[in-house]
């Protein structure tokens, strides 16, 4: 009995194991104009239930983002020191949103706080539909040349933010 009572037990947690969602651990890493960028992040599944019900003002973790910068860069002209920031995605509404980086020591939810940076930050719809959170640095181009841009992905949105740099290097 002990033994058929183990091997359920074994059985059952294996496949809890094996059809749950394993949240990936990513990391992105980008060097220009001597700079370092390192995007770290968890993929998440795709809601769109939970995004249908999106409304002004909530925060999204983004697979609880954090970016390192090696050395000052510009956010909307404003200058932000070397460190560590959260990367947070905070909703305008349910299908606009607003790219932020909010210091490391700060609370996790006092996105209101000045030392907060929102980010210029473009929101794009009908896009190839990602299932899982996807985060990336990519270089600008057009309007954005000269910049990278940091892009965040889920479902059918993309959300771009914009990195400042001085040259067109990126």
């Amino acid at each position: 009995m002990k033994k058929l009572t183990l091997v359920l037990v074994f059985i059952f947690g294996l496949t809890s194991l094996i059809t749950s969602h394993p949240h990936i651990r990513k990391n992105v890493s980008v060097s220009a104009e001597g700079i370092d960028f390192k995007l770290s992040y968890f993929t998440v599944p795709f809601n769109s239930e939970h995004l249908s019900t999106i409304k002004e003002g909530f925060v999204f973790h983004c697979g609880r983002a954090t970016l390192d910068l090696s050395q000052k860069v510009k956010i909307n002209k404003k200058s932000i020191k070397p460190g560590q920031y959260m990367v947070r995605a905070k909703a305008i509404s349910n299908n606009k949103w607003t790219l932020m980086l909010v210091p490391k020591k700060q609370s996790d939810s006092d996105t209101k706080s000045d030392k907060a940076v929102a980010m210029e930050t473009h929101t794009f719809q009908e896009q190839p539909k990602s299932h899982h959170l996807n985060l990336d640095i990519t270089s600008g181009h057009g309007k954005t040349d000269g910049h990278l841009i940091l892009s965040v992905t889920y479902g059918s949105q993309r959300v771009e933010g914009i990195l400042g740099l001085s040259s067109p290097e990126a």
